[in-house]
């Protein structure tokens, strides 16, 4: 099995609006059913956004802090997730068949709770845009299956976003 994710540091992700979306964030615009977003908090760095069923959110991004590029995968629910804030858990994603793992960071938000992994090799952000489905199970929990649609045209928005942070 691979290693998804080694880096030490966790990512602080900004408490979600009542939108789902990140409440530091500005809207940079939508593709193919993903709502992209600038984070200053990222350095700014770049997300992009969907709601899986009206109480989940997936978000996967860049946080461009510490003048590195590092990655993330973030999922948030309404529902009572029983993660307490910084709690650390195992989690797998498999994409098309192909095993991960890292360690999420729980996170509680008003409204939301959940929890990010940092990932260390920007590239696998960026290449979940040619799969098509994302598996994410944390230890103990049932898994969370994702459809990848559309992620093709929202990653060329994400990077568009992120080069356009640069200047």
């Amino acid at each position: 099995m691979n290693r998804f994710a080694q880096a030490g540091a966790v990512l602080a992700i900004a408490a979600l609006a009542a939108t789902g979306a990140n409440a530091q964030a500005k809207k940079y615009g939508s593709e193919a059913g993903w709502d992209i977003f600038i984070s200053d908090a990222m350095g700014p760095g770049c997300l992009i956004a969907k709601k899986l069923s009206p109480d989940v959110q997936l978000e996967m991004g860049i946080d461009a802090t510490g003048g590195q590029l590092i990655g993330y995968m973030a999922l948030y629910t309404k529902a009572d997730a029983n993660v307490t804030q910084g709690q650390q858990l195992p989690v797998t994603f498999d994409v098309d068949g192909q095993p991960f793992t890292g360690t999420a960071t729980a996170q509680q938000m008003p409204g939301f709770r959940g929890g990010s992994v940092p990932v260390n090799n920007i590239d696998f952000i960026y290449n979940l845009a040619k799969k098509h489905k994302l598996t994410i199970t944390p230890e103990g929990r049932k898994p969370i299956v994702v459809s990848l649609d559309g992620t093709d045209a929202a990653f060329k928005s994400l990077r568009a976003c992120q080069e356009a942070q640069k200047h």
